[in-house]
């Protein structure tokens, strides 16, 4: 990957892939030992949904000043932050779904039971939290990109049309 190209969603589906599967045999493993799998609960989506708005929020402002819109002007620094935290969060995202779904699964096969429906339930809605914060992530990484000009072949650097800001 070239650092103008950022992070492909192929990279985030290999992520939640290899989390899902490494978080089920982990799983698997706590249970066979006599282990309970961990409780999910309805506060594990405060910070999901937070820092799915606070990306979504932080990239806008860059991509309102990309675009000539905004009369703010971030350092190049907290652009470059804010693009890192959205690739961030598009891997992280990716596998805390992959976690999750994992999550899930294990539950399927004792869904009758009350308290086991109930942890299956919470795991699909966190998952599609987790699902909503990597797609904030690559919205984020898709709105610090710089338009190219017309002007962008004759510039003489080795990056190509469509950069990403500051990074």
């Amino acid at each position: 990957m070239r650092p103008e190209q950022g992070v492909r969603i192929g990279s985030g589906v290999v992520v939640a892939l290899l989390s899902g599967m490494a978080s089920w045999l982990l799983l698997a493993v706590v249970r066979a030992a006599g282990g309970a799998h961990p409780v999910i609960s309805w506060i594990g989506l405060v910070p999901l949904v937070a820092v799915t708005l606070l990306v979504l929020a932080m990239t806008w402002q860059v991509r309102r000043y990309v675009h000539g819109k905004g009369t703010w002007r971030p350092s190049p620094q907290r652009a470059r932050g804010t693009l890192v935290g959205a690739q961030a969060a598009a891997l992280g995202g990716a596998a805390l779904l992959g976690w999750y779904l994992a999550n899930s699964l294990v539950h399927v096969s004792v869904a009758d039971v009350p308290s086991q429906r109930v942890q299956l339930v919470w795991g699909v809605v966190h998952a599609a939290a987790a699902l909503a914060l990597s797609v904030s992530g690559y919205v984020g990484q898709a709105w610090c990109r710089i338009p190219p000009t017309e002007h962008d072949d004759d510039d003489g650097d080795t990056a190509t049309d469509g950069d990403l800001a500051y990074g």
